[in-house]
């Protein structure tokens, strides 16, 4: 139908061509043609050796990075030696001006999760909070956690996400001296909530596989999303966020 109500011809005539649907359109003075293929005709590539060789050494660069993390126990430890203790950490939303020391906190946390020095430095990762904080109308958040001296330990930022799920929970760290104490637990609590104050009820997580975090959200609820050879390959999804919001009540 035309602005002035006048109608518009409209035409498909089709072929089956074998598993193929041939169409020729016209709309006016438009024509065209289109093919269209049935999907579940798809099959995915097969699992190469080569597949399975990285999946093995991933595990195996998860297990090594896991030795050079101190234990719960010996962070507990050395945490009342310091006469700190968990209701002194306090959690809040980040701002601007704490850039300088969230880039800090992100190239060390990074590095020391996967064993290198050689992640992006410290002026980058300030280029890259710069950028985020500077957007308009955002519907990102920035968790942190600051010690008793005001000093930054860890952060998560959560944002809306395209797809089967409403957000994403893109960064989650901490920093070592920290693990073990439950403060991840009252994290992804935390991180819930913000969620949930922003509508957002599912969100996806995605990890390398080597990173020796992965037992976390496993213990966190995380369902493990395979591809679509079945493979695990670092995604995580928490479908209710709610139910999630209370692990750190």
């Amino acid at each position: 139908m035309q602005p002035d109500g006048a109608a518009i011809s409209f035409r498909v005539d089709g072929l089956l061509d074998g598993r193929t649907l041939r169409l020729a359109y016209q709309y006016g003075e438009m024509r065209g043609h289109a093919d269209i293929v049935r999907v579940e005709e798809y099959t995915p590539p097969r699992l190469t050796v080569l597949d399975r060789i990285k999946a093995r050494v991933a595990g195996l660069q998860r297990w090594l990075h896991a030795q050079t993390r101190p234990s719960g126990a010996a962070n507990a430890r050395r945490f009342r030696e310091r006469g700190e203790s968990v209701d002194s950490i306090m959690f809040r939303d980040a701002v601007a001006a704490d850039i300088p020391a969230l880039a800090e906190l992100h190239v060390t946390t990074w590095n020391a999760t996967y064993r290198t020095s050689r992640g992006p430095r410290i002026a980058t990762r300030t280029t890259q909070w710069n950028q985020a904080f500077a957007r308009e109308h955002r519907r990102d958040f920035v968790l942190v956690l600051e010690d008793r001296n005001g000093r930054l330990i860890g952060f998560t930022w959560g944002r809306p996400h395209d797809g089967e799920f409403d957000g994403e929970l893109s960064k989650i760290y901490l920093r070592w001296e920290y693990h073990g104490l439950g403060l991840g637990r009252r994290m992804m609590a935390e991180t819930a909530r913000r969620f949930l104050e922003r509508g957002i009820h599912s969100f996806v997580l995605f990890a390398e596989l080597s990173n020796p975090t992965l037992g976390f959200y496993d213990r966190m609820g995380g369902e493990r999303l395979l591809d679509e050879r079945g493979q695990f390959s670092g995604a995580y999804a928490w479908r209710d966020v709610k139910r999630l919001a209370t692990f750190g009540a």
